[in-house]
């Protein structure tokens, strides 16, 4: 069994599931390629907010139902926590020193983006014109704002985070069990 997946691993899986995955799907994609990783796992680090929860998608048809997705990022925040955990930190350590400003700098990307794509539609309808021109300007304006923005808040959590794949002495003894996971 490996540690975690390779770069290239975590590239090709989020190459293939840009829609995102579901549970079992994420399991899989961890066992194929000889990851320790079950749905245990998963629902605990969800609980911990160490990876992001699933959204529902409806499935089309009658009486389909729905099915939980992870989005895609979920692959690579699962492997940066194997690959701490094999360097022997434990669940609570990773979740207050390494991912504690993840998901809210996700989040902040995924608003940014979408606040962009809603004025663009919005700014399709309008009539050629000077005013459109105008619109144009202040949106190309903001794209650069929210984009200085996310790029500082990115910075300040490198500077506060320390630095992932140090490997640290640990003292022998029990293990916590949740580094068992």
């Amino acid at each position: 069994m490996t540690v975690a997946l390779s770069e290239a691993q975590v590239r090709e899986i989020e190459a293939a599931n840009a829609d995102g995955l579901s549970s079992q799907d994420l399991v899989r994609v961890f066992s194929e390629r000889r990851v320790r990783f079950s749905e245990a796992n998963l629902r605990r680090y969800v609980q911990l907010g160490l990876v992001p929860r699933s959204h529902r998608i409806g499935s089309k048809g009658k009486h389909q139902g729905s099915r939980g997705v992870y989005p895609v990022r979920a692959v690579r925040r699962i492997n940066l926590i194997k690959k701490l955990m094999g360097e022997r930190y434990t669940l609570e350590e990773i979740q207050s020193k390494f991912l504690a400003f993840q998901d809210d700098i996700e989040n902040l990307e995924e608003a940014s983006n979408k606040l962009v794509d809603a004025f663009e539609g919005r700014l399709v309808e309008q009539p050629a014109g000077p005013r459109r021109e105008r619109l144009y300007t202040e949106l190309e304006a903001i794209k650069r704002a929210a984009g200085e923005l996310l790029g500082a808040v990115q910075r300040l959590e490198k500077l506060l985070t320390p630095a992932a794949g140090v490997r640290r002495p640990r003292g022998g003894g029990v293990a916590d069990p949740t580094e068992l996971l």
